[in-house]
């Protein structure tokens, strides 16, 4: 094959692989460019399974560290999920779907996809890099994070996240011990990073990162993703208040929440 054809057939495969795996929105009027995070830098996660956001219905995915003690939650659509939760089943389908086709394209130009790194958060958007090897060289796509973990899947490569965003924006995999602990949610400290995730322009409070299925909790209408601002009249500003707040109250108290972009208020019932 001679070196133009070669070269066409590379272009318009990157267009096709680029066209399924996502362009990231753009930054003001200028195309975002991946971030290089050095190999030091790196922690190696895996998927510790896929949830639904019970308030959205938008699916999450739960990236693990080794001891799978702390999580990195990224919110995907449906699409991603279907895929994602097929190949975690081992579920195959009998003909191509996107992901195998990026894949099949990746394979016939004699590449292979190396690992994926979700470098960094802006403006509550994860951004990843997927890395292929190709003749001895690494080749790196900007790609979104999505994608990259049902590509990682199909191809057995190793996932992973920069060592400050994890440390920064993991949560809990393990119930708090404490008044809430019972109550049936997991909560995490607020930091800044996670506050403008959720649009939330403080850090004063504290975020419901799990909440367990049947649980008071989960009756009483708290959700995945809330951050609990004053509970009894009390302004919660980070998990001890929150306890002292919780462990002062008596049957029911009154809880205002910030809730995807909205304070709402509910009545808990942490002693039931």
């Amino acid at each position: 094959m001679q070196g133009k054809e070669r070269w066409g057939i590379l272009v318009m495969a990157g267009i096709c692989l680029a066209a399924s795996i996502g362009f990231p929105p753009k930054v003001g009027a200028e195309q975002f460019t991946p971030v290089t995070v050095g190999p030091k830098d790196l922690l190696q996660v895996k998927v510790h399974r896929l949830i639904m956001d019970p308030g959205s219905m938008q699916p999450i995915v739960l990236l693990a560290d080794p001891q799978e003690e702390r999580a990195l939650l990224v919110w995907i659509g449906p699409c991603e999920a279907n895929a994602l939760n097929a190949e975690m089943e081992g579920t195959k389908s009998p003909r191509p779907l996107t992901h195998d086709l990026a894949g099949k394209i990746i394979e016939k130009l004699r590449g292979k996809i190396q690992r994926i790194i979700i470098t960094h958060v802006k403006d509550g958007i994860y951004y990843a890099t997927l890395v292929i090897e190709r003749e001895g060289s690494a080749i790196e796509i900007d790609a979104r994070p999505s994608d990259s973990i049902v590509m990682a899947l199909k191809s057995k490569s190793p996932i992973f996240v920069s060592k400050g965003l994890f440390a920064e924006m993991a949560v809990s995999l393990k119930e708090e011990k404490g008044g809430e602990d019972p109550y049936g949610v997991t909560i995490q400290e607020l930091t800044s990073s996670l506050a403008q995730s959720f649009s939330y322009k403080s850090t004063k409070g504290v975020l419901v990162a799990d909440v367990r299925g049947g649980s008071q909790a989960e009756k009483d209408g708290l959700q995945r993703g809330d951050i609990l601002v004053e509970v009894g009249g009390d302004s919660i500003s980070d998990v001890k208040s929150l306890r002292d707040a919780l462990s002062r109250s008596k049957a029911s108290v009154k809880a205002k929440i910030f809730r995807k972009g909205n304070f709402v208020s509910l009545t808990l019932n942490p002693k039931q």
